[in-house]
């Protein structure tokens, strides 16, 4: 603990402006838009990007590209690695692929059986959106183990980074459900998580971890007014 005389004036605390020696500052990115996919057809396992997707992706580095960061991880599949190679190509780092930071595990409703249902909509979706939780999916790992297993990789990944800005590119059921964790929403699901959109955490083992900005695409479009990027 640091002596203060207590004739000292004191500043008010940043809320913001990036990470001091004990702090990581995490910018929680989505993939872009991954590519269309027949459900259950092979590539439906791990879709890549969508030709906008990667102009999406395009868009977001050329946004970050004077940005100081040390560190890129995304999740092992393609459109995430995909979303976050050109960020790592910008600093000459190397993707860290983690497993960990797979999107939702769906269980029955896997390898496009949830854009199926959710694109017909089918009544048994329409009764689960309803939820606005991950349990009632059959086989879904379920909101409880998802929540534990992202914030597991993203304090690992601070830890590690502590003083210092990294981008960690993950899925919009993730990057919801984290959020929701932080806030002590019971809803998983209860914010629309734009392709390639970035919320930014800041975590430390003092104060824990807060959230600055949540679901920002302005490298996309005016998310009010629809206008797109210039």
């Amino acid at each position: 603990m640091t002596e203060l005389d207590s004739t000292q004036a004191i500043p008010q605390p940043a809320l913001r402006g990036g990470a001091d020696e004990r702090t990581c500052e995490v910018l929680l990115i989505r993939h872009g838009r991954s590519a269309d996919v027949v459900p259950g057809s092979p590539e439906s396992a791990d879709p890549p990007l969508h030709e906008i997707g990667h102009e999406q992706a395009a868009a977001l580095a050329a946004r970050l590209a004077a940005l100081e960061i040390h560190g890129v991880y995304s999740s092992h599949l393609r459109r995430a690695v995909e979303t976050a190679t050109p960020l790592a190509e910008q600093r000459g780092l190397e993707v860290g692929v983690r497993p960990d930071l797979e999107e939702i595990r769906l269980g029955e409703w896997s390898n496009g059986e949830f854009r199926r249902r959710a694109a017909a909509l089918d009544p048994e979706w329409v009764a689960w959106s309803l939820t606005g939780r991950w349990d009632g999916i059959p086989g879904c790992e379920g909101d409880d183990a998802l929540r534990v297993r992202v914030a597991a990789v993203i304090v690992e990944l601070a830890q590690r980074h502590r003083g210092r800005r990294i981008a960690v590119v993950a899925h919009g059921g993730e990057i919801d459900a984290y959020v929701s964790s932080m806030f002590d929403v019971p809803r998983s699901l209860w914010m629309a998580v734009e392709n390639t959109s970035i919320t930014v955490v800041s975590l430390n083992d003092v104060d824990g971890a807060h959230v600055t900005i949540v679901n920002d695409c302005h490298h996309l479009d005016d998310p009010v007014t629809g206008a797109a990027a210039r």
